[in-house]
């Protein structure tokens, strides 16, 4: 062992002049390795999103053998990182306000009037049912005085509207909810919607169950009024960070005329700070504040 490194292998040189006296061990020691097993080509047919067929066959029988991308183990999307292409602050503030009104065409033509004082009308579903009449009449009076006590006349038409809209669903039927879980239910989707409770709001939900007369809120039913009520959010909008935390419910006819003017005006500041940048793309290359135009809006009003 002398002369050897901790680097160098002590046996390299030794080798024994005859294979015969190297015996490894019986053949049960070594290991058995099963055959390689055939290589397969699986084909699924789609129509529509929806499977329709499936079918396999071996790789050496299919038009895919000899094809490189067949033994490619580096695959581009795993090899080249995925450029993300920064949006424009204004478009994701009007996708957001979009989705909250019901879409393109109800933002261009959002009005600020105000609410009506209108009546109920109830669902033609309801009439002539004397359980589910009763039941949608609870539901609105204890709604009448949630508005009289903490919201105002707005709110009132709001809260009518809505429970027109879900109270077939939630009111009817065999196994029917209570009328007061179903107010506080649709307290709690249409005055997220107007930023009257929540996070932006001065109503709690304590002061609802207090008025309405409920032990616990009803908040996981709020948010099934609002799924019912609203439209799905598209993947690709969120809210940006600067905008007032709403929920959305995709309808104009729920909205209180102060919501409608801060989309609006919003909406123009969003618009307006888009023409700036397109005049001056070639003029100011540097960094721009993505949000300056929402915090100047916010701050303004």
């Amino acid at each position: 062992m002398e002369g050897t490194g901790w680097v160098e292998d002590p046996w390299v040189g030794e080798r024994y002049e005859d294979d015969d006296h190297h015996d490894p061990g019986p053949d049960r020691w070594l290991p058995v390795y099963p055959p390689p097993r055939e290589r397969t080509v699986a084909y699924v047919v789609l129509v529509d999103g929806r499977v329709v067929d499936t079918w396999h066959e071996p790789l050496q029988q299919s038009p895919w053998l000899g094809d490189p991308r067949v033994d490619k183990v580096e695959r581009l999307w795993r090899r080249e990182a995925l450029v993300e292409q920064e949006s424009a602050p204004w478009r994701d503030t009007v996708a957001w306000l979009e989705h909250l009104v019901g879409g393109p065409e109800a933002l261009d033509g959002l009005t600020t009037d105000a609410l009506p004082d209108e009546e109920f009308s109830l669902p033609t579903v309801a009439v002539g049912d004397g359980d589910v009449v009763a039941r949608f009449r609870s539901a609105v009076e204890a709604l009448d005085h949630l508005a009289d006590a903490c919201f105002g006349a707005e709110m009132r038409t709001a809260f009518r509207r809505a429970l027109a809209a879900v109270g077939p669903e939630l009111l009817g039927g065999r196994l029917p909810d209570d009328p007061l879980q179903v107010a506080g239910a649709v307290c709690w989707a249409v005055g997220r919607a107007n930023g009257a409770m929540g996070p932006l709001g001065r109503v709690t939900q304590k002061a609802v169950c207090e008025h309405v007369g409920l032990k616990v809120f009803p908040a996981a039913k709020g948010r099934i009024v609002a799924r019912l009520l609203g439209s799905a959010q598209p993947p690709w909008v969120s809210r940006p960070r600067a905008l007032p935390d709403l929920e959305p419910l995709s309808r104009t006819d729920l909205l209180t005329s102060r919501v409608r003017r801060d989309i609006v005006a919003l909406r123009d500041a969003a618009l307006a700070a888009e023409a700036r940048a397109v005049a001056s793309a070639h003029e100011r290359p540097g960094p721009v504040d993505d949000n300056a135009f929402v915090r100047e809006d916010l701050a303004g009003r």
